[in-house]
């Protein structure tokens, strides 16, 4: 079966039961398109299914959150049995039919959402807005389009070559998928596809940006529906995004005055220290977009346990003091633990669950605060060092770093800061990897990297049967 005709097995779509909070949202049986797009409802559990759909293991829910993107990234390094779920991905033999799996499960889960969430948008465009209460349409409408730019920018930045590298832009990557069709589409270039993830998010803005009550100012009356914005691709989780595929396209400008709103929108804030002794490791009030994961309790006893079969840490202890650099850093204090009693191994603890904490529970990231903070200082190092140097001074203070690096330093000097506050910050969130990558830069952790480590290989189906190889 063609990857690329993924609707084929994608639809119908997979609809959820309606319920007033959506994390506790249960899945039902399958409805046909025309039942289940009657009424607001269907539209609002749709989109829920494809947000439910992003929190499996085979995406963000795992392997492009703390699993095999970070992995890719050289945030874990301990493997110390070929037995380890990831040894084969840690050395990037990305032939292993372990390590295929993984890439497989993503491209494959990331469609099959992707049809789901074509599904919907194209069922809103034929929907009569009178069935939609307030600005429930646009809303949905916005958030529709934003996740497409989502999954399709991700798939880029793990199946396409980097625009940085030697005529990446002009190399075949993958289809994007924007229509509701069985028909193999053709893979377009990194540079055409960059274009279609920034017309979908312009268009999830403009329907945002008047209504989103997330927004500071905003007039719309907060409903069940529209609670918890930060489980929702919210209007400022697009200018984020936009952000991010900004700067990877080397647009500069526009990379920092998206960040920039996101920051001086003031609705996200940095944790403060006794939230974090109390039990938010996750620094919740920093998330820009979360998903909702039910069993992150599991993640932490399968994978950041001292004695679990698939410990995903450092190396040591040093390891983590040579990253974290002081002990100070509460990225360092406060969410890693030494296990002094059997086996001496430290270990991330961002991901636990603190019982009985509702505000930190079940929150996988996605998106926070401090990485709009590291993109705005890296537009600015060649033009207003001192500008710069501030906002990555605005993250080390609020970490407890207390020396403030100065304005002084070589633009190489500092984008190397830059580097270190990804590793510290956004560990276990499978950002570095994406880093590495966007500058191409020539090691990763050593590793010499180039095409074949940075270009996950498209599924055997897609490479045969795809259009425009």
């Amino acid at each position: 079966m063609r990857m690329n005709r993924i609707l084929l097995w994608a639809l119908p779509v997979v609809l959820l039961s309606s319920c007033k909070d959506f994390p506790d949202v249960k899945p039902k049986t399958q409805i046909d398109a025309e039942v289940a797009f009657k009424d607001e409802q269907g539209f609002m559990d749709a989109l829920t299914g494809v947000y439910l759909g992003l929190n499996a293991d085979a995406l963000y829910g795992k392997e492009l959150s703390y699993g095999l993107v970070d992995v890719l990234g050289k945030q874990h390094t301990r493997f110390t049995s070929t037995f380890h779920e990831y040894y084969y991905a840690s050395l990037y033999q990305y032939t292993n039919v372990a390590v295929r799996a993984k890439t497989d499960g993503i491209y494959k889960g990331m469609y099959k959402a992707l049809a789901n969430d074509n599904n919907l948008i194209a069922n809103l465009g034929r929907a009569d807005r009178k069935l939609f209460r307030g600005v429930n349409y646009s809303i949905i409408n916005g958030e529709a389009h934003a996740l497409r730019a989502f999954m399709h920018f991700d798939l880029l930045r793990l199946f396409g070559a980097s625009p940085a590298a030697a005529g990446g832009n002009t190399t075949k990557a993958i289809p994007y998928m924007d229509a509701l069709t069985v028909d193999a589409l053709p893979r377009l270039t990194v540079a055409e596809m960059l274009t279609k993830i920034q017309a979908d998010l312009d268009v999830a803005a403009a329907a945002l940006k008047p209504v989103d009550p997330i927004v500071p100012g905003s007039t719309t009356t907060v409903t069940t529906y529209l609670r918890d914005r930060y489980y929702k691709f919210n209007y400022f989780a697009v200018k984020a995004l936009q952000a991010r595929v900004y700067l990877y396209a080397g647009d500069n400008e526009k990379a920092l005055a998206a960040a920039k709103e996101v920051i001086e929108s003031a609705v996200f804030t940095f944790t403060p220290d006794f939230e974090m002794d109390n039990g938010n490791k996750v620094f919740t009030e920093e998330l820009v977009f979360a998903l909702f994961k039910a069993d992150m309790l599991n993640i932490s006893t399968n994978y950041f346990t001292p004695l679990a079969t698939n410990l995903l840490t450092k190396n040591n202890d040093a390891e983590f003091q040579q990253v974290y650099e002081s002990t100070a850093d509460y990225r360092y204090a406060k969410i890693t633990l030494l296990d002094n009693a059997s086996t001496n191994i430290r270990y991330s603890t961002k991901l636990m669950q603190a019982t009985g904490l509702a505000s930190s529970m079940n929150k996988m990231p996605v998106i926070r605060i401090s990485e709009m903070y590291y993109i705005a200082a890296e537009c600015l190092k060649a033009t207003d060092m001192s500008a710069a140097v501030g906002y990555l001074n605005t993250v080390r203070r609020a970490r407890n770093v207390s020396a403030d690096l100065q304005p002084t330093m070589t633009e190489t000097q500092f984008q190397n800061e830059i580097f270190k506050e990804y590793r510290k910050d956004l560990y276990c969130e499978g950002q570095l990897f994406y880093y590495y990558k966007r500058l191409n830069l020539p090691q990763i952790g050593g590793v010499t990297a180039d095409n074949s480590v940075y270009v996950l290989p498209l599924p055997d189906n897609e490479v045969e049967y795809g259009n425009g190889k």
